[in-house]
Order: C-alpha cells, then sequence, then structure tokens
C-alpha cells in the first residue's frame, strides 16, 4: 500500500487512487490504515527508509549542509512529499533515528541539547518551506493583464526593489532553491557563535573565563 501510494504521487493521493492501482476495493484499504493520513504517513515512512540520507559523522556545518541538501534533493523526487510532511500525523521511526543520530553529533560538536534539536528542526523547517514556495510560483491567476503565474505576479510588485537591486531578479531569486542557500548560511553563520567556531565551522579552542570581583 504504501509502495502503491509513492508510485500514485502524494500530490493527489486518496484511497480510491491506491486502492484503483492494487486493484481492491476502496474499503480493504481499511483494514490496513485508519484513512489518508495515516496512508501518507506508510508512505512517508517507506520513502525515508530508501533514501540515502548524510551520514552522521560530518562536522556540524557539513552535516546540516549535507542535510539540508539531501531533504531538497528528497522533497522533488516525491512532489507533494512536503506537504505530506507538515500534516502526517506523526513522524516515521526512520525520521527520529536520523533527528536523534544529528542532535547527538551536534551535541558532541559543542551546542545545547536544545540548540542541537532546534538547529536539525530550523534546516528542515527551512527547507520544506522554501520547495513548497518555490514549486508554488508555476501556479497561474488570471489578472487584468492576462495570466500570469506567480512568480510573474512577484516580479512585477517588486518592480521597485529590482530596479534599485538587480539581484533581486536574478536567476536564483525565482528559480531553483530561490534563496534557500543564502537563508541557510545566514542560520550556520549564526550558529557558529553558540558552538564557538569560526565561519567554516572550525570550532575554536574554549578557553575559561577569567574569575570576576565582586562588587557592592
Amino acid at each position: 500500500m504504501a509502495r502503491a501510494a509513492i508510485d500514485e504521487g502524494m500530490t493527489n493521493l486518496s484511497m480510491p487512487t491506491v486502492a484503483g492501482r492494487l486493484g481492491v476495493s476502496h474499503s480493504t484499504l481499511y483494514r490496513y490504515v485508519h484513512d489518508r493520513d495515516d496512508l501518507a504517513l506508510a508512505a512517508l515512512d517507506l520513502a525515508v527508509r530508501e533514501f540515502d540520507w548524510p551520514s552522521a559523522d560530518l562536522t556540524w556545518r557539513d552535516l546540516l549542509t549535507a542535510f539540508a541538501d539531501a531533504l531538497w534533493t528528497f522533497l522533488r523526487r516525491f512532489p507533494g512529499m512536503a506537504e505530506a510532511i507538515q500534516s502526517a500525523p506523526g513522524l516515521p521511526p526512520r525520521v527520529t533515528q536520523l533527528i536523534a543520530a544529528y542532535v547527538t553529533r551536534l551535541r558532541a560538536e559543542g551546542l545545547s541539547g536544545r540548540d542541537a534539536a532546534v538547529a536539525v528542526d530550523f534546516v528542515a523547517d527551512l527547507t520544506v518551506a522554501t520547495e513548497i514556495a518555490m514549486r508554488g510560483l508555476e501556479r497561474e491567476f488570471d489578472t487584468p493583464g492576462g495570466r500570469r503565474s506567480l512568480r510573474q505576479i512577484y516580479q512585477e510588485s517588486l518592480a521597485g526593489l529590482i530596479d534599485a537591486d538587480p539581484s533581486f531578479a536574478d536567476e536564483q531569486t525565482f528559480h531553483g532553491r530561490g534563496w534557500l542557500d543564502q537563508k541557510l548560511a545566514i542560520l550556520l553563520d549564526g550558529l557558529a557563535t553558540r558552538i564557538g567556531a569560526d565561519i567554516a565551522g572550525n570550532v575554536r579552542r574554549q578557553f575559561p573565563r577569567p574569575p570576576t570581583t565582586a562588587t557592592t
């Protein structure tokens, strides 16, 4: 059933379409899953287990960068999976295993447990949200000026900013991964200050603070 759901595609996943692909009645599926959300969770679990995720042996910056890259590839390979992740009633075991491994590695690199967990979650949320947003730019709308894609509407709305700074109109802004890499770099540069590392991710030697003299 999970395989059939993946093959059918997550974008328009439904119990009847999966039942039709399997050649069974609609009601037969309910012997194994509660509803569409439960089926989507099973499909997500299978897809995650079969995907090649980065090893937790990487240094903290390389690990988070590789995780974002892998997640982006995963979402593009399975259209609609980003929305499924956002609405899934829980997390598959393989996902929690990955999170635990990555958090453990980040803690070993000097982050607190909370910061490590937030960092992994932040990268995941940022990548998922960006993939949904960039895919959404293909949607078309009827406007007074004719049929326009959301990409064209944004470009027209930002005309003033584009005139002031042409970088707003470059290929990276409205195509591919958008500003994902720039946003990720800002996150990682900020995270370096929590770890006590330089921008490249090399952990600096930590020295204890000198004792302070109490004042009255």
